[in-house]
């Protein structure tokens, strides 16, 4: 009986949860689509950063609430790393492993005010998605196509549409700090995908790159560092709606900053294959990093 009635308490707190995020999601919009509307219509640059200014600033109160959010109606153990030694005024890339939409969560958290608002790749079928699909054009999100490979083997200049798109968003990042957030694997963890791909790693899917070496090239030398980001679920899998429900009690985050090797911050990663193999080889190395660092977590607890 207590179970039960455990459960319906997890699934009432799931609905309000998701009632509230609704909400505000819609409220939050409503005031950004307006500042919207005056940042296309900006005739000058100065102008136009003055109204990115205010939506950065409306981001910053939308996290707050999706953080009030989660103090208020969940248990959760937090083990973070040291945030001392980053600015709210610098530029930064950061790649992270990528299990549930509660990643994004957990990064806009952390992050809030201790460095610039993230931005992240988003695939063009979510644009589709009402009342979001505004906002993410609004903050200037780059755009992924992500075409199969007989896609382009039919119609080679698809190959280069995913890196005009990151290039025109990159350069919107060139007149206020940044933080452009890449989950290398291209899609959420699940052990089906990661024996359909035959992953070279235990606990990671095998990562895609063109998107990130697009931005890393696109930023023009104005990033030089990553932040390297872990999220442990020390707990096990668990979705979005347990989440929600409020069934995931502790989160891990790890963090290391590593400088991005100065022959990778430029090149052609389309054409030049030397180019291209030197940047695989580099992240092939983080991610035999981390998958082992993740081993050793999940060993230990």
């Amino acid at each position: 009986m207590l179970k039960i009635l455990k459960k319906i308490g997890q699934t009432l707190k799931g609905c309000y949860n998701c009632l509230f995020l609704a909400l505000h999601t819609v409220f939050w919009c409503f005031f950004m689509y307006i500042l919207f509307i005056f940042k296309v219509l900006s005739p000058t640059q100065k102008v136009l950063n003055f109204f990115n200014k205010w939506l950065l600033f409306m981001a910053d109160n939308w996290i707050a609430s999706d953080n009030f959010m989660m103090d208020s109606t969940m248990n959760i153990k937090w083990e973070l790393p040291d945030f001392c030694h980053l600015e709210y005024k610098q530029w930064y890339f950061i790649i992270c492993n990528h299990q549930s939409w509660t990643d994004i969560l957990v990064l806009q958290r952390i992050f809030l005010k201790k460095i610039p608002f993230i931005r992240f790749f988003i695939k063009k079928e979510l644009m589709w998605l009402p009342v979001l699909n505004l906002a993410w054009w609004a903050y200037d999100f780059p755009i992924m196509h992500r075409h199969t490979k007989e896609q382009i083997e039919k119609n080679p200049t698809l190959r280069n549409k995913d890196l005009m798109a990151t290039k025109k968003a990159c350069l919107r990042y060139q007149h206020m700090p940044v933080t452009i957030l890449n989950f290398l694997e291209g899609t959420r963890f699940t052990p089906a995908k990661h024996q359909k791909q035959h992953s070279a790693y235990k606990h990671l899917l095998n990562p895609k790159l063109g998107g990130f070496a697009y931005a890393v090239n696109a930023m023009d030398k104005k990033i030089t560092h990553i932040l390297d980001i872990t999220i442990i679920y020390p707990e096990g899998r668990k979705t979005f709606w347990d989440f929600l429900c409020g069934r995931v009690h502790h989160i891990v985050v790890k963090l290391v900053e590593r400088e991005i090797p100065s022959d990778l911050l430029q090149g052609n990663y389309v054409e030049n294959e030397e180019y291209r193999n030197n940047f695989k080889n580099w992240i092939n190395r983080l991610w035999v990093e981390k998958d082992a660092m993740l081993s050793r977590f999940l060993n230990s607890h």
